[in-house]
């Protein structure tokens, strides 16, 4: 991934920590971020980065000594140059950090401190851009000094020494930060977090000490498990599956849910609950089947380390953070765990309708095991599909079912929102989207389909076609292709190509373009396939959804 890397001081020690799988661009020089910012043909836009950090000490940037409508004046006049620059290069991401300043003039106690009026200015600043420009995310180093603290985050000796602000301890923070923030620019996340009961969401054994004898309430110890199910609630909030597996008596860990007047959680909130007495991996496994989801989204959480150890051996794929020994430290351990595995840049409409639309997966899986036949479960579905053409207001989604699909893809290819904005205006492209929804529920936006096709001319090149993993299994793919060819040949195309680009995770769809009818050109050794099909023939396909255009 290519960043640059922008600062008002010197970072060169913190870009050189940078793992070899990003190109990264600082410029010549420390303090060189406003031209860098406001000249199109600078070095930094020359290199065409697809993400760029400004990150600024706020002690550097407020310097000028006199009233304080001077200092904002500053402020805003330095805040034009980052709000021109995402202006003119929209398809760009620009994490803006906020600032702090460590007070160093020496006053007395009911002095104006003119630092802490900058650092809330900044922000607001910060806030407006926010709003104003899609591209321009908050980057909350004030945060991250709070959270080291200044005397750990600063380096007096090394700024005296070298000109470096921030300490060794810091840069290593700042790096592991927008590493994660490019991870969520990417949709790189976990999907699932999964809970322990006893000890972990709850102090004590509910099967010991009963309902009411456990530690959950809103003073005392136990304040701190309740504190940390409201910090687990607003990760459900923001499109994480929570789901249970704990050794225990179902009714024990029912009645908790169900009557403990202190609960947050109640059973409603968890997508799956497996309590029983079955190995723990035995459970995950099984999880991720019923799900439908990969190992390697899970992630575990439990007071135990006997278990932690026993999941970790068993399940290599499966994130086991250490439980905190102090459950006082649990809404920062929480806090912790959300940022490592699960940050988001933004909420769409669809994450949070994530958990019912699992919990809708899970039952539609309940209703398979008890039909007569796979054909006869498919029909009772009652399923239907509406298709249509990508809309401004579905860019969000569609870049981040191509930067999360994996299984039910066809070319991996990740797109940022910026370039399916872009793929959504170009003449050339074309971008189908499908959603579903059946007897149990809506299943919301699934399914992309990205073409290029020149106007005027006859053949039809697939970029992209991907599903999630929800509604794999279905034949949804059959009835969403079929609507497509039909779509372009009516306009006159008459040569669709397409291919199958493997991955370590796709190869459910490996064959998939054979049994839709597709003719097979070429297959090389690393077994990447093309393919091409006649639109004016039309290949036995099964459907057993209604299609609709949306």
């Amino acid at each position: 991934m290519k960043l640059g890397v922008l600062s008002n001081i010197n970072l060169d020690s913190l870009v050189r920590k940078f793992p070899d799988a990003f190109a990264v661009y600082s410029g010549e020089g420390f303090g060189t971020w406003i031209p860098e910012l406001s000249r199109t043909d600078s070095g930094l836009f020359s290199f065409s980065p697809e993400v760029v950090f400004v990150v600024l000490d706020g002690e550097e940037l407020v310097r000028v000594a006199g009233e304080k409508q001077e200092v904002m004046a500053e402020l805003e006049e330095n805040f034009q140059y980052i709000t021109a620059a995402a202006r003119e290069h929209p398809s760009i991401p620009f994490f803006v950090s906020t600032i702090d300043i460590p007070p160093s003039r020496i006053s007395f106690l009911r002095d104006e401190r003119m630092e802490h009026a900058a650092e809330c200015h900044w922000r607001g600043l910060l806030e407006k851009a926010r709003v104003s420009f899609p591209n321009v995310i908050p980057f909350d180093l004030a945060q991250l000094v709070s959270h080291l603290g200044r005397e750990r985050f600063y380096s007096r000796k090394l700024w005296y020494l070298g000109g470096m602000k921030f300490s060794m301890t810091a840069e290593s923070l700042l790096l592991e930060e927008m590493e994660r923030c490019c991870d969520a620019l990417r949709g790189i996340r976990k999907k699932c977090l999964i809970l322990d009961l006893d000890n972990t969401l709850w102090g004590g054994v509910v099967g010991e000490e009963g309902v009411h004898g456990i530690e959950l309430s809103e003073f005392q110890q136990g304040a701190r498990f309740k504190d940390f199910q409201k910090r687990l609630k607003e990760i459900k909030q923001l499109g994480v599956l929570l789901a249970v597996v704990s050794k225990n008596n179902l009714g024990d860990a029912l009645e908790v849910f169900r009557d403990h007047p202190h609960m947050v959680l109640r059973e409603d909130d968890f997508t799956a609950m497996k309590v029983n007495w079955n190995r723990k991996a035995q459970n995950i496994r099984e999880l991720a089947e019923e799900l439908n989801i990969g190992l390697d989204s899970f992630v575990f959480l439990d007071d135990n380390p006997v278990e932690r150890g026993l999941v970790k051996q068993e399940l290599p794929e499966v994130e086991v953070p250490a439980f905190p020994e102090d459950t006082a430290q649990l809404q920062e351990f929480i806090q912790g765990v959300y940022r490592k595995f699960f940050l988001k840049i933004d909420l769409t409409e669809e994450d949070t309708k994530k958990h019912l639309q699992y919990r809708q997966n899970f039952q539609r899986e309940q209703a398979k095991k008890t039909s007569a036949s796979f054909e006869e479960f498919l029909l009772g579905l009652q399923t239907r599909l509406t298709i249509w053409e990508a809309r401004e207001q579905d860019v969000r989604r569609v870049a981040q079912l191509t930067q999360k699909t994996n299984q039910f893809n066809l070319t991996t290819k990740r797109y940022l929102e910026s370039e399916i904005h872009e793929f959504v205006r170009a003449r050339e492209y074309r971008v189908f989207v499908g959603s579903v929804t059946d007897r149990f529920g809506d299943s919301g936006i699934v399914g992309v389909m990205i073409l290029k096709a020149e106007p005027g001319g006859t053949d039809v090149f697939l970029d992209s076609f991907l599903m999630s993993c929800r509604v794999m299994g279905r034949f949804i793919e059959d009835s969403f292709l079929g609507f497509v060819e039909k779509r372009m040949a009516g306009e006159g195309f008459g040569v669709f190509h397409a291919q199958y680009l493997p991955t370590n995770k796709n190869k459910p769809v490996r064959s998939l373009l054979e049994r839709l009818g597709f003719a097979l050109v070429s297959e090389d050794p690393e077994g990447r396939k093309k393919y091409l099909l006649e639109l004016g023939k039309k290949p036995e396909r099964k459907s057993f959804c209604e299609v609709v255009e949306g």
